[in-house]
């Protein structure tokens, strides 16, 4: 069945990287304990010690063509952490920079995306739509930007070569974790939060 053959992708995934699947929550843990308390990444001098605990959770990725698990990917995930300072909000004034939640919405099955941010203390909602395109390496997809919203007022725009695009590569995924890098090389990790809202 399909369900088995993917058991066994995760499977040999493991055994390729030489270790069994119970390093995989202890690896987590340990990330998550660093995480704690980075404030999301903005605590800057501890960004080299969780790169190396992030690489060594993507070495023992259960999922090596995450998009071709849609039923993982299709969540509301909450961002944790990250290396980039535009997402963290680090040159707006302080007031504007998003706090307490970044979420991020995923629906895998119609490639669709919307990212939400608070601010002003959780008073103001921002939030960007996006269009997902999958690549051929089966962990890859494009996002095409197309809407806006700024303290709930629409502003569409218009994705093209040098604007409004970008590209996102799941390096880990299981159940309730997810770990991406953008093109730039800024990475994100994510936990799920709940089901994926209706986009």
């Amino acid at each position: 069945s399909a369900k088995g053959v993917a058991s066994a992708v995760r499977g040999l995934a493991l055994l390729v990287a030489g270790v069994g699947a119970t390093s995989i929550p202890t690896r987590k843990a340990a990330l998550m304990e660093a995480i704690s308390g980075a404030r999301m990444g903005r605590v800057e001098e501890q960004r080299p010690a969780i790169a190396t605990l992030i690489e060594d959770l993507e070495a023992v990725n259960p999922e090596p063509q995450p998009l071709a698990s849609p039923e993982l990917l299709t969540a509301c995930w909450q961002l944790r952490y990250t290396t980039s300072d535009s997402i963290l909000g680090s040159r707006r004034p302080r007031p504007f920079r998003p706090r307490p939640l970044i979420l991020q919405h995923i629906d895998a099955s119609k490639l669709e995306a919307k990212n939400e941010e608070w601010v002003l203390g959780g008073l103001l909602k921002n939030a960007v739509r996006a269009r997902l395109t999958p690549r051929d390496d089966g962990a890859t997809v494009g996002v095409d930007f197309y809407q806006f919203r700024v303290a709930g007022i629409p502003i569409n725009v218009e994705p093209g070569p040098g604007k409004f695009r970008s590209s996102l590569t799941t390096t880990f995924l299981d159940d309730d974790m997810r770990i991406s890098r953008g093109e730039r090389g800024n990475v994100f990790v994510l936990t799920r939060y709940g089901d994926v809202a209706s986009l």
